[in-house]
């Protein structure tokens, strides 16, 4: 009766443990998916972006107007403090407009290796290792990932990537610390971008030095209607 009792409850636990992973795992997804159903083409907003690379300064101020042809969609209204010159904003545009602005949480959160990490009345955060195929096969295994999520909402508040060890992303280069955090604002039922953070270090060709910083936020979000597309 004894060895009975001690496998029903084995088996109990572990039928528990695996719907409870089966169930964060589903709202994970149900929160990736609520974002990427956000229709960021219908949004303007402005774009604030300051980087530091290898001790350069680097400040953007730009608009993203999707109503506009493409090719006028980003206009950029300051480049390091002052008016840019009509050069500087037709390339930023050109830029911009190859590189969009999605953002791909497909690729930054892995709902398949949840761990819950912590949990208020408002979030539950949860942590996972990261395989991020942009740093490279050498970066797996050496990168672990936190999502934290509003329960009410299901809509994704922050997510944060660090390195657990040191990586290599291309040949030549080491990377011994890298940060990503990302934050979100949920706007009429839309999830949209609030912030980015990434800063990057370590050295290439073993002399030379890789000091990198980038700071973005987006604000002024304003929502257009279909006679305004």
């Amino acid at each position: 009766m004894t060895i009975r009792h001690a496998i029903y409850t084995c088996l109990l636990a572990t039928f528990s443990t695996l719907a409870f992973e089966d169930t964060h795992q589903k709202f994970v997804e149900k929160a990736i998916a609520k974002f990427q159903a956000t229709e960021r083409h219908k949004w303007t907003f402005t774009y604030h972006n300051n980087e530091v690379e290898e001790g350069e300064k680097t400040e953007v101020y730009a608009q993203y107007l999707p109503q506009k042809p493409r090719g006028e969609r980003w206009q950029l209204l300051k480049f390091n403090g002052v008016p840019p010159t009509q050069q500087q904003a037709k390339k930023f545009a050109s830029n911009r407009e190859n590189e969009g602005y999605s953002i791909k949480l497909t690729e930054l959160i892995n709902p398949n290796s949840l761990s819950l990490q912590g949990e208020t009345s408002q979030t539950i955060t949860f942590s996972y290792p990261v395989q991020l195929a942009d740093l490279g096969k050498d970066a797996i295994g050496k990168l672990t990932g936190s999502v934290t999520i509003n329960k009410s909402t299901a809509s994704i508040e922050e997510v944060n990537i660090i390195n657990t060890d040191e990586f290599s992303p291309v040949a030549l280069a080491d990377i011994r610390h890298f940060k990503l955090n990302m934050q979100f604002q949920t706007i009429k039922n839309s999830v949209l971008p609030k912030s980015t953070y990434m800063e990057m270090n370590g050295t290439f060709s073993f002399f030379i030095d890789i000091e990198e910083t980038s700071k973005t936020t987006f604000s002024n979000y304003q929502f257009l209607e279909l006679n305004q597309l």
